[in-house]
């Protein structure tokens, strides 16, 4: 057993010798027999059956010789002459089963003892059949042809796996690559749709997102019984920010102003919108009114930390915001006064517009609340006085000197007002 031991260790070491050769020949036999010629007609009889049927013979006489010759090529059949090989023939036998390439190849004894143990000693070895001689010619074609009908099928078997297999290969590489394309295309439209609803200059939500954003926000708070507040920003005296910088130092001062709105709605449902050129806007669900104020006490701290210079400002030397703040309960809203107005929501709008308009006529850097009792203006922290203006006590006459607008939206503002007093006497 020693010769196989280097071949067995070899065929495990190397992958290639674990897969099957590419077939040979339908029919290939190889004989380990006696090659002298020094043989019987019987001994002659299985080749010369073999030969008769077209079968390719070859005929090797030493052990190491029919080892390569298998191994080279895997036959159909190989034929051990017990005469030849002796109890050699055995052992190479067992040493074949072992190989993964040849585990399954028909192994044929022929011997001419009467002897039961020699057929025993062959099928117990891993060999397939036993012939004795002499026998007959067609018994003899019988028992080797049922075994060479088993190759073939085997042999059609495997090639329709492998076929089986390679298709499946293909197919799933396929998948893989539709798979990869989708998942690439996906993050495309994300990142296109991200484009669409992101401003390019200040990289926060653009006006389409905000009136997308807006009806769903007002749908959740009436379903859910909550409040919605909105804040709409905008940049003092911005022109003269831009007459004096140029529209560069302009774009420079939307991108900080967008970046203390952000700051100071950090929540995770907070949105933060460019509305207009320089107006800018935030809507804050699930907000009352102090949660509201308490957001533009935030971003009015953290645009006064920039410091961002503002020579031409009448207001002060660097860049400030007026803030106009409206929050609505919508499952309160009564549905009578939506009968004018395209949509339900859009009087939250108006009533921000409203505060924003009067902030700017109070003086601008500063905050007014639009509330059921009236404009109450919040100033920021750097003034000094109270954060809530005395003219919030003088809503009604400061508003009675507002200048006449003739505009749609100032024809639905008294509407507003009814609308925002109605929920401030509802239960």
């Amino acid at each position: 057993m020693q010769l196989y031991k280097p071949f067995l260790n070899l065929s495990i070491a190397n992958p290639l010798m674990t897969k099957l050769p590419v077939n040979p020949s339908v029919g290939t036999v190889v004989a380990w027999r006696d090659c002298s010629g020094q043989y019987d007609g019987q001994s002659d009889l299985v080749t010369s059956v073999l030969q008769q049927r077209e079968c390719s013979l070859i005929a090797v006489d030493k052990e190491n010789d029919a080892l390569q010759t298998v191994l080279k090529s895997v036959p159909d059949l190989l034929i051990i002459y017990l005469q030849a090989s002796g109890e050699r023939g055995y052992e190479f036998c067992k040493a074949l089963r072992k190989l993964p390439c040849t585990s399954t190849l028909p192994i044929v004894f022929v011997g001419i003892r009467n002897q039961a143990s020699e057929l025993i000693s062959a099928l117990r070895c891993g060999g397939n059949e036993y012939l004795q001689l002499p026998i007959d010619e067609e018994e003899c074609w019988l028992r080797l042809e049922r075994l060479l009908k088993m190759v073939r099928l085997v042999r059609s078997l495997e090639a329709d796996t492998a076929s089986l297999q390679q298709q499946i290969w293909s197919h799933n590489r396929l998948l893989q690559q539709q798979q990869a394309t989708q998942v690439s295309l996906a993050q495309e439209n994300q990142v296109l749709q991200q484009m669409a609803f992101t401003d390019g200059l200040t990289q926060v939500a653009n006006r389409r997102s905000f009136n997308e954003k807006l009806p769903q926000l007002w749908q959740e708070a009436k379903e859910r019984n909550q409040p919605i507040s909105l804040l709409l920003c905008d940049i003092d005296y911005f022109k003269r920010y831009n007459d004096t910088y140029g529209h560069l130092g302009g774009d420079v001062c939307l991108q900080a102003v967008a970046e203390a709105l952000v700051k100071g709605s950090q929540r995770h449902g907070d949105q933060v919108a460019r509305y207009g050129g320089e107006e800018f806007a935030i809507l804050l669900p699930a907000t009352g009114s102090q949660g509201a104020q308490q957001v533009a006490l935030a971003v009015q701290s953290a645009l006064t930390q920039a410091q961002l210079p503002h020579a031409s400002s009448p207001v002060k030397p660097y860049v400030s915001l007026s803030i106009g703040i409206c929050t609505l309960e919508p499952g309160r809203y009564p549905a009578s006064y939506s009968s004018s107005l395209q949509q339900d929501y859009e009087v939250l709008i108006y009533g921000a517009d409203e505060a924003l308009y009067t902030a700017k006529l109070r003086g601008r850097d500063r905050t007014v609340v639009n509330s059921p009792n009236g404009l109450i203006t919040v100033l920021p922290n750097h003034h000094q006085h109270s954060s809530l203006s005395p003219e919030a006590k003088t809503t009604k006459s400061t508003l009675s000197k507002l200048p006449v607008n003739k505009s749609p939206q100032a024809i639905k503002l008294p509407l507003f007002r009814e609308a925002i007093q109605q929920q401030a006497v509802q239960p």
